[in-house]
């Protein structure tokens, strides 16, 4: 057991996801935190509008360790 000193042991939280929109792949726009299943659903919605066709998606991912990642999606993901 390991002393706490009369500290609350705090939890890490879970994951946390957000989507990174480079837009005309120049300017970052990060919308979130996401649920992990809502950053597709926002990509999707993103890549439907007229003007989004020239913007990178991608999702991030900071896990409660710490690590964070950033993905790309595929064209079938963005697919309705």
């Amino acid at each position: 057991m390991t002393p706490t000193n009369g500290a609350e042991t705090m939890e890490r939280p879970s994951a946390r996801h957000w989507l990174l929109i480079m837009e005309g792949d120049l300017e970052p726009c990060v919308i979130g935190p996401l649920d992990e299943p809502e950053v597709l659903v926002r990509a999707r919605q993103h890549r439907a509008s007229d003007a989004s066709l020239e913007d990178g998606l991608y999702a991030i991912c900071l896990d409660a360790a710490g690590n964070l990642q950033v993905e790309a999606f595929v064209s079938a993901e963005l697919e309705p």
